[in-house]
C-alpha cells in the first residue's frame, strides 16, 4: 500500500500566526494515526494580527491584498518544514473573516448561508509548485450544513477503534467537540461556544498589550469564578441553539468581549479571566455529561489545552479521565493542520471528509477545490 505525504496549513481565529505540518498517511481510506514528520510555526506581526482579529474593520482593498499576502506567509511556513518538497498535496484552510451558517440566519440576517476564508490557493500552488486544496467549507454549506466544525472526521480517523467513546475537545478561539464513536455515521460534533477568543482579548486589554494571551495561565492563576460573568455569557442566544451549530467572532469577537469587559470592570484580571474560562469548561462538561451518551474520556487539544487554569477547571467540572496530547497528531499545534492535510489528501483521491451527523448537511461532501501549479 502506497503512503501519502501531505501538508496541512492552519491559521485560526487567534490570528497569531500559521501552523504547517507534514504527515505520512499509510492510507487515505482506512483510519489510523499518521506519523508527524515535521511541524513549523510562523508568527504574524502584531499589526497583521490586529487586522485578522477584527476583520469587519478591513477595507475591501485591504481584504483583497490579504488574499494575496497570506499565501506568501503560508509558503514561508511550509518551506520551514524539513522534507516539504516530497509532499503530494497541500491543504490550506485560509483565514476565516466571516462565517454565517444556517444556524445564524436569524441573528445575522443573511439571504443565503455563507463563509469566507481568504488566501489564494492559486498563489500558494505557484509559490510551492504543488497542488493546493482550499475553500474547504463551501460545499458542505451548499448542501445545508454548517460548514463547521471541520475537524471531526479527522478526529475519528486518527483515533484507534478501541478508544471509541473519547470526547476530543478542540479549544481554539472557538471551542468545538467531537464524540468519537465506533461507527462513523454516529460521530457527533459541534461548536460549544467561545474557547480562548474572549480570554485573549481581555488579556490584551488588561495587560495594556504586554501579553497577547494568558501564557501558561500566569494572569489567571489563583483566580476565582464569578457567577455573574458565567451567567452573562451563558445568556447569549447561541447557547439556546441545538446542534448542529457553529459560531465565531460574529458572536464572541471584539465587540462582544469589549462590552463584557466594561460590564465587569470592577473584577480583577485573575477573576475575570478565570470566569471566562469557566464558561468553556462548563460547556465541555455539559456536552460530556448531559448532551452526549457514552463519553468515557476527554482529550483536550488546541491552544487552550496549554492553559493550566482551563485544564484545572475542566477536571473540576468533569468526573471522567481528562488528558492532553503533547505529541503526535493530537498535540495542540498539530491536530488542526493535520486534519487539513488529511482532508486535502482525501479530496485529491476523490473522497469526502465531511460528516452530515456533525454539520447537518444532506450528504457527505468532497471538501474544497484543487489549484494546480503551472507546469515547468
Amino acid at each position: 500500500m502506497s503512503k501519502t505525504l501531505a501538508i496541512g496549513i492552519m491559521s485560526g481565529t487567534s490570528g497569531d500566526g500559521v501552523d504547517a505540518i507534514l504527515i505520512e498517511l499509510d492510507s487515505v481510506r482506512e483510519r489510523h494515526e499518521p506519523r508527524v514528520l515535521d511541524h513549523a510555526f510562523v508568527a504574524f506581526p502584531a499589526e497583521l494580527r490586529a487586522e485578522l482579529t477584527n476583520p469587519t474593520a478591513l477595507t475591501l482593498p485591504r481584504l483583497s491584498e490579504l488574499h494575496a499576502e497570506l499565501p506568501r506567509r503560508y509558503a514561508e511556513a511550509v518551506r520551514a518544514i524539513d522534507g516539504w518538497s516530497h509532499c503530494k498535496v497541500v491543504g490550506m484552510h485560509g483565514q476565516t473573516v466571516w462565517h454565517s451558517p444556517p444556524s445564524a440566519q436569524a441573528s445575522l440576517g443573511h439571504r443565503v448561508p455563507n463563509t469566507l476564508q481568504i488566501g489564494s490557493t492559486a498563489i500558494l500552488a505557484e509559490a510551492l509548485g504543488r497542488p493546493v486544496v482550499g475553500d474547504l467549507r463551501a460545499a458542505d454549506m451548499f448542501h445545508g450544513g454548517e460548514g463547521a466544525p471541520i475537524v471531526p472526521f479527522a478526529h475519528w480517523f486518527f483515533t484507534p477503534a478501541e478508544e471509541a467513546g473519547r470526547l476530543v475537545v478542540n479549544v481554539g478561539g472557538i471551542a468545538n467537540i467531537t464524540h468519537v464513536t465506533a461507527r462513523l455515521g454516529e460521530v457527533r460534533g459541534y461548536d460549544i461556544g467561545p474557547g480562548m477568543m474572549i480570554a485573549d482579548y481581555c488579556t490584551r486589554r488588561l495587560s495594556g498589550g504586554d501579553y497577547e494571551y494568558d501564557k501558561d495561565g500566569v494572569l489567571s492563576c489563583g483566580g476565582k469564578v464569578d457567577p455573574g460573568v458565567v451567567e452573562s455569557i451563558m445568556a447569549h442566544p447561541f447557547f439556546a441553539k441545538a446542534p448542529p451549530r457553529s459560531t465565531g467572532r460574529e458572536d464572541f469577537g471584539i465587540d462582544y468581549a469589549s462590552r463584557l469587559l466594561e460590564r465587569f470592570a470592577e473584577l480583577s484580571a485573575r477573576d475575570l479571566l478565570t470566569s471566562v474560562m469557566a464558561v468553556t469548561a462548563r460547556c465541555i462538561a455539559r456536552a460530556a455529561l448531559a448532551e452526549l451518551e457514552g463519553v468515557g474520556s476527554v482529550l483536550l487539544t488546541g491552544g487552550g489545552a496549554k492553559n493550566p487554569t482551563l485544564v484545572r477547571l475542566v477536571k473540576e467540572f468533569i468526573p471522567l479521565p481528562v488528558s492532553r496530547a503533547d505529541a503526535g497528531v493530537f498535540a495542540a499545534s498539530h491536530h488542526e493542520p493535520a486534519a487539513i492535510a488529511l482532508i486535502a489528501a482525501r479530496t485529491q483521491a476523490g473522497l469526502p471528509s465531511s460528516l452530515p451527523s456533525v454539520t447537518g448537511a444532506s450528504k457527505p461532501c468532497l471538501l474544497g477545490h484543487i489549484a494546480y501549479p503551472t507546469p515547468g
